[in-house]
């Protein structure tokens, strides 16, 4: 009967009000940071799951993961589709830069890879010296077969592609 005299009190139930809700504060005020979003996308639903994982301590699935060459094989196949046209099959499906030095280059039977190198490397460049340089340079690599007159095309070639890169100020 004591217990019915004390919940009868209202000084009783204000302090039990006030210990209730310091322990709801208490419980509130531990509760975990981190906002639990909802994730968008597979991408984000990969990352939500290797926080999880990284949380609960367990070992980190590896998400699938394409090359960067493979997405922009991926988009070019797609939009050559779109359009009704059949992509090359010769030198991949990338086309590689159209331009005269690349185009005489790329005659002469020089990888692409050393292509996009050395027009890369004639955006850099401050000085019409420099970029015969770096023709010269190229020259003197065994899978690049330019003597005399060819060399001296390419070196013109590569300076008049160096003198376009600089008055559209892409270098």
């Amino acid at each position: 009967m004591q217990i019915t005299v004390l919940f009868t009190d209202p000084l009783f139930l204000i302090v039990l009000v006030w210990i209730l809700a310091a322990i709801a504060a208490a419980i509130w005020a531990r509760r975990p940071r981190t906002k639990v979003a909802k994730v968008k996308g597979p991408l984000m639903k990969q990352i939500g799951k290797m926080i999880g994982e990284t949380e609960k301590g367990g070992k980190l699935s590896v998400p699938a993961v394409r090359t960067r060459q493979e997405i922009i094989t991926r988009m070019f196949e797609s939009k050559m589709d779109a359009i009704g046209l059949e992509p090359s099959k010769d030198g991949g499906y990338i086309p590689v830069s159209t331009t005269p030095l690349a185009r005489f280059l790329k005659d002469r039977g020089v990888p692409d890879d050393t292509i996009d190198a050395i027009l890369a490397g004639l955006m850099e460049e401050k000085q019409e010296t420099e970029v015969r340089a770096i023709i010269d340079a190229a020259a003197d690599s065994p899978e690049i077969n330019l003597v005399g007159n060819e060399l001296d095309k390419a070196k013109d070639l590569a300076v008049e592609e160096w003198k376009n890169l600089r008055a559209s100020g892409k270098a």
